[in-house]
This record gives C-alpha cells, sequence and structure tokens, in this order.
C-alpha cells in the first residue's frame, strides 16, 4: 500500500471514529510533519466535510454507488499522473478532500463485503447521532450585545441589523459625548463600527468602553473578552487599545486582542504595525510584526513574542473554530464561552487530550461533540446544559 493510500486510510478511519492508537500516533506524526499537512488534515476535519460525509453514509445503499465511487478515485488518479514527482500531496489531496472521494479510498484496502458492512453501521450511527442530537438543548451563540450608556441607561441589541442601529442612533443621536461600554454575553457576539470608521468584533463574554465622540490627539478604548480589531489610519490620532496591565499603541492596522481572565493578555498582529507596553510593570516597549503573536504575564509584568498561524487566531471572525495542539481544557474553556454550557472532566488525563482540527462556529453542538470523539479516546454524556468529559 503507497504512503498516499496509508494515510487517506488513516484519515478516514480517523473520521469514523475507529482508528486505534497505533493509527493515531501515525496520523499525528504525518501531520506534524509539515504545515501543508496540518492544513489539509485540519481542513478535512471540519464539520463540513464530515456533514458531506453523513450525508454520503445515508445514500451509499446499492452496487452502483460503489461503481461511482470507483469511476471518482479513477478520475482523481488521472488527474494527478501528470504531475511532478514532488506533487505527492496534491495527489493525496485529491484523494481525501471530497467526502464521496474518501468513501472510495475504502476500496483500495478493503473487500467490497466489509466495504457494505462498514456503510452499514455508518447508517445506523447516524441514525444514532440524529436522535441524541434532537435531545441537547445547547445551541449555537447568536447576534446579542448590552449597550450601556453614562446615564444608567441600557439597550439591547440583537441579530437585526436596521433595529440595531435605529437603537443606536437614538442613543447617541442627541448629542450624547460620553462613555459607551458594548458587552457581548456568554453566547454572543457583536460587530460594530465607531465614528472613526474602526471595526471592533467582540467575542462571546467580551466588553469594550470607548467615547461615543473621539475628541483630542488620541484615541483610545478598553478592552475585556476577546476582541478584533480593524484599526480606521490616522497618524495624527494614534489608536490606544488598553487590557488589564497591557497597552496597544497603533496608527492604523489589524489585531486580535484575547485578554479572558486566566492570567494573560494575548495580541496577535494581523497587518500593520503595533507597538505592546506593561502598564506599571517591567520590560520596556515591543513592536510586532505580522504574523507575530505577545502573550503578557499579568502576574510577572512581562511579555513574550512568537509566530503564529494568524488565520487559526482569527478564525472565530470566519465562523470557525480552528484548533491545533490544543488541549480538550483549552477547547472546551472556548467551546463553552460560545455555547454557553457548563463542563467537568473525568480525569486530567481527559483534560490534557491533544487535539487538531476545525468546526464550525455556528454548527449544531452535537456535530461539534461528534468531530472531537472521532478524534479517539473521549467521549461527551450531555445533561441539560451541563456536559461531562470522559475517557472512552
Amino acid at each position: 500500500m503507497d504512503k498516499e493510500t496509508r494515510i487517506s486510510k488513516l484519515i478516514l478511519l480517523h473520521m469514523c471514529g475507529e482508528l486505534d492508537a497505533a493509527g493515531r500516533a501515525e496520523l499525528r506524526s504525518w501531520v506534524e510533519a509539515s504545515d501543508s499537512h496540518r492544513r489539509l488534515f485540519r481542513d478535512f476535519c471540519s464539520l463540513q466535510a464530515v456533514a458531506e460525509d453523513v450525508s454520503a453514509r445515508e445514500a451509499v445503499d446499492s452496487d452502483s454507488a460503489l461503481q461511482a465511487m470507483r469511476r471518482r478515485l479513477a478520475t482523481c488518479e488521472a488527474a494527478a499522473a501528470p504531475q511532478a514527482r514532488g506533487a505527492r500531496l496534491v495527489r493525496l489531496r485529491g484523494l481525501v478532500t471530497a467526502a464521496a472521494i474518501v468513501f472510495a479510498v475504502v476500496l483500495v484496502g478493503l473487500g467490497g463485503w466489509e466495504y457494505h458492512e462498514r456503510v452499514s453501521r455508518w447508517k445506523s450511527q447516524a441514525v444514532a447521532n440524529a436522535e441524541r442530537s434532537r435531545q441537547i438543548r445547547i445551541k449555537a451563540g447568536t447576534t446579542q450585545a448590552v449597550l450601556r450608556l453614562g446615564d444608567g441607561s441600557m439597550i439591547r441589541l440583537g441579530g437585526d441589523a436596521g433595529k440595531n442601529k435605529l437603537a443606536m442612533s437614538h442613543a447617541l443621536g442627541h448629542g450624547y459625548k460620553g462613555t459607551v461600554v458594548l458587552e457581548t454575553p456568554r453566547g454572543g457576539e457583536y460587530t460594530l463600527t465607531m465614528t472613526d470608521g474602526t471595526a471592533v468584533r467582540l467575542n462571546a463574554g467580551s466588553r469594550i468602553e470607548y467615547p461615543a465622540v473621539f475628541n483630542g490627539k488620541e484615541r483610545r478604548v478598553k478592552t475585556a473578552g476577546e476582541v478584533y480589531f480593524k484599526v480606521a489610519h490616522d497618524a495624527a490620532h494614534p489608536f490606544t487599545v488598553e487590557t488589564e496591565g497591557q497597552e496597544v499603541r497603533v496608527l492604523g492596522t489589524e489585531f486580535n486582542v484575547n485578554a479572558y481572565p486566566a492570567g494573560k493578555v494575548v495580541t496577535t498582529l494581523i497587518r500593520g504595525s503595533i507597538a505592546l507596553r506593561p502598564i506599571g510593570g517591567k520590560g520596556g516597549e515591543l513592536t510586532l510584526r505580522p504574523g507575530e503573536q505577545a502573550e503578557y504575564d499579568k502576574r510577572m509584568g512581562t511579555a513574550t513574542i512568537r509566530a503564529v498561524n494568524t488565520d487559526m487566531v482569527a478564525s472565530w471572525t470566519h465562523g470557525k473554530f480552528v484548533f491545533e495542539n490544543q488541549t480538550l481544557e483549552q477547547i472546551m474553556e472556548q467551546l463553552s464561552r460560545w455555547y454557553d454550557f457548563s463542563y467537568a472532566f473525568s480525569s486530567q488525563q481527559v483534560a490534557g487530550t491533544v487535539f487538531m482540527g476545525s468546526v464550525p462556529r455556528y454548527g449544531n453542538f452535537q456535530d461539534v461533540l461528534r468531530i472531537l470523539e472521532m478524534s479517539g479516546g473521549i467521549k461527551f454524556r450531555v445533561k441539560g446544559k451541563n456536559v461531562e468529559v470522559m475517557a472512552d
């Protein structure tokens, strides 16, 4: 069995939750060998691919489907044949990008009888998953926020952009020049354009405090939680973001600030240039370049810089969660803010399980759990809005 077929089969078994410990180790070794492998595997493990996979499982029930898969595999191989010797990844991508082709890979290593037996199991599993999904009350987050003015008045904002604009215009359109606080609850997000043209997007459980109208030489805001900025360029009026213990100074750029109360402030520069400095802490000013991330330790008052995958950091603004070598404890923390649930682990070993892949931000919670279960070795028990994570 050649390398492409072997990896394709491992990914297929991973998708089906049937990969053993040795297979998981082999697949992880391949994934971690290069960035291109990681991207391919992450894309393949997205819920979209799994959803297409489930649809295919339910549709496959005859020899004609089997023959169709053979034809698609043959087409894929023919398309890959003229490629250069070094284009093995391209061939592999052709084998595993579409769900239907993934099923065709089964034919390489499995006999027709085992194929049909596997399809039968898949269909039974799909029915069980659908029933389990109907019993889960945990839902994805929505567009929602609360706007608080300095006089104590409060405005609730929802998913209707027209109503939101009208409400904010009514609240701020009568010469109000005081401070405004915008907050998103757990299970909420909100996008706002400030008077200077700067766009900000608040993740769940986040907060931004800003003046209704920017006056003076500086544009200054305060944040908590996670906020993504696209700052309008204005060299004469620098933009400053203040978090707990840290300031970010910028002229015009795009960056993400994660300042949830976990002891650290993580600032990632997407494009442009920013300078960071601790408030009353150790060290001087640090300058970030695109693709760099600064992690500020609030307790120690120090910061470290490293290169990161900005697509992963900003993935929440593009409708998905992307995980790269993150523990289940880190993943559940993110998911719980968005889906608004409580969770507990059966052991610290389970909490430390490492996962790589992606799930859609607006997907069905049951499907998200299923993708995580497919990583192997874990399962979930859901009661109301409480989730228990345990070893499988």
